[in-house]
């Protein structure tokens, strides 16, 4: 139904009806005897996961519906509390069937409690007549309606890859990524998979000219879930050469675990476990943050954590102000050449051992006074002793590795 089929004195009962329906104890007393007749035509329903999404459904149907019952117009949206009770019923083994009965049942009840209200009223018998048949065709109408929209889910239980239902879950993941508001439940049965526990989001991509496909990374990102001792994962493809991935563990990934399942030609990007809704989002967002690292660097391995580089991604969020910033600290430091490359890995290795001359001499095989000339040099060229802004050339200097200023390879002692 689209429009109007009744006569205005009809509607304008139905109009004043209406507020009385959505009343939230008067609807929640419809709702009980609605489920309370579901229940007892489809006893399988009868546990309670499956009542309180039925619940849940009802409730959230009744909302949408009943405003339209005085124009017999059909909502083109339904609430998701529809598709979690339909995702439930299919999560637990049961097919389309149950669903049908589940909408005749509730169906007929609905007519029951609409033909009650009419009773009461004070209306001759066209009238009551009209109603009645009005409100049923409503009600059929709007179940029918859920039906078709809801049977779908069912043929994707069995076929998880079709395109209605690899879009449901990318369109929850970014809505969760987004930091839209969305129900855990929904969300959980739509993913299949477990948000109420901690989570470490990883990020698996293939560069242009790699080899690899897809397929690869999904396996990937499944070994890495079991090297961490997952209590589950989910996987979804970001793009044509990257794939999403989240393992419910406690552990923080490290090089050398996560190296053991990376091919040669893929790369790995990590964030930190975090409980949660939220954290399978912060999760998410610093494994992108590590990969926007890994990408800035010039030189890097092909597996990046974002606790060893949150100061670079921190302080990279302004280009035009890090540029600036490491120009002013490091100075004539930061211009190209292998002596001024030796001068900044001396600097950053002297920082490292908590400036001791010894230590980085050892660290860098040279001797302790080629180092203390290489740390005069740096002081000229800076202008002021290091240990003057000691914290700020530590930032420079992670800051020009992630701009991709030349780093030279360790020398043997010269200069």
């Amino acid at each position: 139904m689209t429009g109007a089929t009744i006569g205005p004195e009809a509607r304008a009962w139905l109009d004043s009806l209406i507020p009385d329906l959505l009343d939230n104890k008067q609807l929640e007393s419809i709702v009980a005897y609605t489920d309370g007749h579901i229940l007892r035509d489809v006893p399988e329903m009868d546990t309670p996961a499956l009542r309180a999404n039925l619940h849940a459904s009802t409730l959230a149907l009744g909302r949408i519906m009943l405003p339209n019952l005085a124009t017999g117009a059909t909502p083109t949206e339904l609430p998701d509390e529809a598709y979690v009770l339909a995702e439930s019923i299919a999560h637990n083994g049961m097919d389309l069937r149950v669903l049908l009965r589940i909408y005749r049942s509730g169906q007929q009840a609905m007519i029951r409690v609409l033909t009650d209200q009419i009773s009461l009223a004070s209306l001759d018998a066209d009238a009551t007549r009209e109603l009645v048949r009005h409100a049923a065709g409503c009600v059929t109408d709007w179940a029918g309606t859920c039906v078709e929209q809801l049977s779908p889910t069912f043929a994707t239980q069995h076929a998880p890859d079709q395109p209605g239902r690899f879009a449901r879950r990318r369109e929850t993941v970014r809505a969760i990524v987004s930091g839209s508001v969305i129900d855990p439940a929904v969300a959980e049965l739509r993913l299949g998979y477990c948000l109420d526990d901690v989570h470490l989001a990883y990020l698996l991509w293939l560069d242009d000219d790699a080899p690899g496909s897809l397929a690869d990374l999904e396996r990937a990102a499944q070994r890495i879930a079991a090297q961490l001792d997952a209590r589950g994962s989910f996987a979804l493809a970001g793009g044509s050469r990257t794939v999403w991935a989240w393992a419910r563990t406690n552990r923080c990934a490290t090089p050398e675990l996560s190296g053991l399942a990376a091919a040669g030609s893929m790369r790995l990007a990590f964030g930190l476990p975090a409980p949660g809704l939220a954290g399978f989002r912060r999760s998410h967002l610093e494994s992108l943050a590590a990969q926007r690292i890994q990408r800035m660097r010039r030189r890097t391995g092909r597996v990046v954590l974002y606790d060893s580089v949150e100061l670079d991604y921190l302080v990279s969020q302004d280009d035009e102000a890090m540029h600036a910033f490491v120009e002013r600290e490091l100075s004539a430091l930061s211009g190209p050449g292998a002596a001024l490359a030796r001068l900044r890995e001396t600097l950053g290795c002297y920082l490292e051992r908590m400036c001791s001359v010894e230590s980085t001499a050892r660290e860098l095989g040279i001797h302790r006074n080629t180092v203390r000339y290489r740390l005069e040099r740096i002081e000229h060229l800076l202008g002021h002793p290091i240990e003057a802004r000691r914290l700020e050339l530590e930032v420079a200097l992670r800051c020009a590795a992630s701009l991709g200023i030349d780093e030279s390879a360790r020398d043997t002692g010269s200069g």
